[in-house]
């Protein structure tokens, strides 16, 4: 800043002198000559104060974190629902974020910041307990916690959510508990086409209500 300041008085005191030597010229050569020189000067002045803005890297990422401190702050306490909508747009601070995730009361604040979140460990908190089935799908669909994929898979009231839940998981333990309890037929069919454990399929084959289930289960028993 201090740079850019010296940089502009020195353009204004260049421009001052030279201001001076074309009033002299004008009592010699007229007034069209000293326009001439003036404009001659202008554009190596003008390229000095633009092009030198004095901004080191640190003083760059110094604004930026500023930037962020704002929008924290504008996310997390402003009263207007777009405006904090705007801020959580803007924000890449992920302590922030979580706050947003795990305590705005506006469902499409919420799933703004959710779609912006890395850490896992609010993701889960996200999946197992947002009032709201779109933005619980939206953090399982980011999930990579086995664990806390099986508590979905289990305990989710959503059908839709149970079944993101279950294409994820790995955990054939799971699985069969879904395939043999899962009131859906959808959400079991997805699970029997997981499992490999024979037990469990051959109790699907033999005691599913529904006939496609028990084809499904069939055709994967050795």
């Amino acid at each position: 800043m201090k740079r850019t300041i010296l940089i502009l008085l020195t353009t204004l005191s260049l421009t001052s002198c030279l201001a001076g030597k074309h009033e002299e010229v004008s009592t010699n050569t007229g007034v069209n000559n000293t326009e001439a020189n003036f404009e001659e000067y202008q554009p190596t002045l003008s390229t000095v104060a633009l092009n030198d803005s004095g901004s080191t890297v640190g003083e760059i990422e110094e604004e930026a974190s500023s930037n962020q401190s704002t929008l924290s702050n504008i996310a997390l306490n402003d009263e207007d629902v777009e405006v904090r909508k705007l801020a959580v747009s803007k924000l890449t601070v992920q302590s922030t974020l979580a706050l947003v995730a795990l305590n705005e009361q506006d469902n499409e604040v919420r799933k703004l910041a959710v779609e912006r979140l890395k850490k896992q460990e609010t993701l889960a908190l996200v999946a197992l307990n947002d009032d709201a089935a779109l933005i619980r799908k939206l953090a399982v669909s980011k999930l990579t916690i086995q664990s806390t994929l099986a508590l979905v898979a289990l305990n989710e009231q959503d059908t839709e959510v149970r079944k993101l839940a279950v294409e994820k998981l790995t955990g054939q333990n799971t699985l069969a508990l879904v395939a043999l309890n899962d009131e859906e037929i959808d959400v079991r069919k997805l699970a029997v086409n997981k499992l490999t454990i024979q037990s469990t399929l051959s109790l699907v084959a033999t005691n599913d209500s529904d006939s496609e289930v028990r084809k499904l289960a069939l055709k994967r028993l050795k």
